[in-house]
């Protein structure tokens, strides 16, 4: 009897699979490389970069391009106006993902980013939206301003580690968000731990990389089975997630019950939501995105913000020019000063462009669709190449050029509209990351100067624009020389963290 069932079993698995493939071949597919038996396109795909290869492809097709994975079907677009008309105007058949089972495998299985569309998803959402309200955020600019002093302070004392500091700023920024945290010395654990945690994210959510992502039914393999040491790579990972998904979280549940809690999204939630176990647990999951969405995020823009400051000097010193002018030399640009920067605002915007932090969004079709002629069936993952549309010439001209000026002309196509992503699943921390950087990058601009590094016989060391493989879009390391602008810029800065100190520290808490 058993065997009977399973054989049935397999019978129709294999007669499912010949129906969807004769209803796809009766059914107009859209060009692309030519595969190869059973391993399809794979081998076409670049280890780094892949979205460069993605573009070209786009160039040689057309709108949509597909590509065959062992297993799988990707359809790839590079143009704005069709991401805007499949995930935007058809954002209810492009609203869920494709499957991340070694990102679940590895802790991440009710992440917002990867959650299928869903009502997870939907309540998921509308917290956030409580928590990262334009309202609220407003809520969140004192301690913002307030910290930018001490990160310019590291940035005076050790320059070269530009990256860490970053990397710290934004950790402490999101840690008093999500959890009212000061992020001083003794919540080192919390941040180190985030950190780790999206680097396990990063290295096992890119899609395509991890073999069970195709094939499914590997995750059903024992540990010690060939062709399964992914899986004792995931229950590594999976701890690692754990601990900075809980740790900070039940912290903050107990100084609610003790009463010495500090505002933060956690806290205004947990005490003003109807609390049930999966509210809790949506809850939890929504602090960790604000926590570890935002610092990598931010750190992988300010970085390509740095090499273009030093690429490019003249845009620097327009920008220094207009902060001058604008805010002048007696004290540091805040959040309020934005819409009286827009130059500043201008290189937020090109860096965004020039090198959009996730390069590659994946959506998955949740039902049959077409479009241009073009059959579409439900299941398929439809990649949006980000970085082919920010540089489309023919809406960019120089598009490899770091040019902010695109920005100040009437009528200019805005990058963050679709650097953010789209439809149902735009970042919701948008708001707050929008902020942030460009608070942090106007304070730079106004007290330090950025250039290219020399080596020891005094030859330019040229930064390249190399970036490193996984979801988000990092540059490699590279050296600039950052000093300050002057003894005035130094004395400021010093002013400033002097003053930091004497404001408080707490969050108010935002009404919901």
């Amino acid at each position: 009897m058993l065997l009977f069932a399973a054989v049935s079993t397999v019978l129709a698995l294999l007669l499912a699979s010949l129906l969807t493939k004769a209803r796809r071949k009766a059914r107009n597919l859209p060009p692309g490389p030519k595969p190869l038996p059973f391993i399809g396109n794979a081998h076409q795909i670049p280890p780094e970069n892949e979205w460069i290869k993605f573009k070209e492809w786009g160039d040689e097709y057309g709108d949509l391009v597909k590509i065959k994975m062992p297993g799988s079907m990707l359809y790839i677009v590079n143009k704005r106006k069709v991401v805007d008309e499949l995930f935007e105007a058809r954002s209810a058949v492009y609203c869920s993902r494709p499957n991340f089972i070694m990102a679940s495998l590895s802790g991440w299985d009710h992440s917002i980013p990867t959650l299928p569309y869903g009502q997870r998803l939907r309540e998921s959402r509308k917290l956030l939206k409580k928590g990262t309200s334009p309202a609220a955020v407003k809520t969140y600019h004192p301690y913002i301003n307030r910290d930018l002093p001490f990160f310019l302070e590291n940035m005076l004392s050790t320059p070269d580690k530009f990256v860490e500091h970053y990397n710290r700023n934004a950790a402490r920024i999101a840690l008093k968000i999500a959890y009212g945290y000061e992020g001083i010395t003794e919540d080192e654990r919390i941040i180190q731990g985030g950190v780790k945690a999206m680097e396990v994210f990063s290295a096992t959510a890119v899609p395509g990389v991890w073999a069970v992502d195709t094939f499914p039914f590997l995750r059903h393999l024992p540990s010690w089975a060939p062709f399964s040491s992914f899986k004792v790579f995931a229950e590594r990972c999976k701890r690692i997630t754990d601990e900075a998904l809980n740790t900070p979280f039940y912290e903050v549940k107990q100084r609610l019950e003790n009463g010495t809690a500090d505002g933060s999204f956690t806290s205004v939630m947990l005490s003003t939501e109807k609390l049930d176990p999966e509210t809790e647990e949506i809850i939890k999951w929504c602090a960790t995105g604000i926590f570890t969405g935002q610092f990598d995020t931010t750190t992988a823009t300010l970085s390509w913000f740095t090499m273009a400051m030093a690429k490019y000097p003249d845009v620097q010193k327009k920008a220094q020019a207009e902060i001058d002018r604008v805010v002048g030399r007696d004290r540091l640009p805040e959040v309020g000063d934005r819409d009286s920067l827009p130059y500043t605002w201008a290189i937020l915007q090109e860096t965004m462009r020039w090198h959009p932090t996730v390069a590659l969004v994946p959506h998955m079709a949740v039902q049959d669709d077409t479009y241009g002629g073009y059959f579409v069936p439900a299941g398929t993952t439809v990649i949006a190449n980000v970085w082919a549309m920010m540089h489309d010439e023919n809406v960019y001209h120089d598009a490899d050029k770091f040019m902010p000026e695109r920005f100040c002309e009437e009528g200019a196509p805005d990058s963050l509209s679709v650097v953010f992503g789209f439809g149902r699943r735009i970042c919701p921390g948008l708001v707050v990351a929008q902020t942030h950087m460009f608070v942090t990058i106007a304070s730079i601009l106004a007290t330090l100067n950025i250039s290219k590094a020399r080596d020891n016989a005094g030859n330019v060391i040229e930064p390249r624009e190399d970036a490193k493989s996984g979801v988000i879009n990092f540059p490699k390391p590279f050296q600039v020389s950052i000093t300050p602008r002057s003894d005035a810029a130094i004395q400021l800065i010093r002013r400033s963290v002097e003053h930091s100190k004497t404001l408080p520290d707490k969050l108010e808490l935002f009404s919901p």
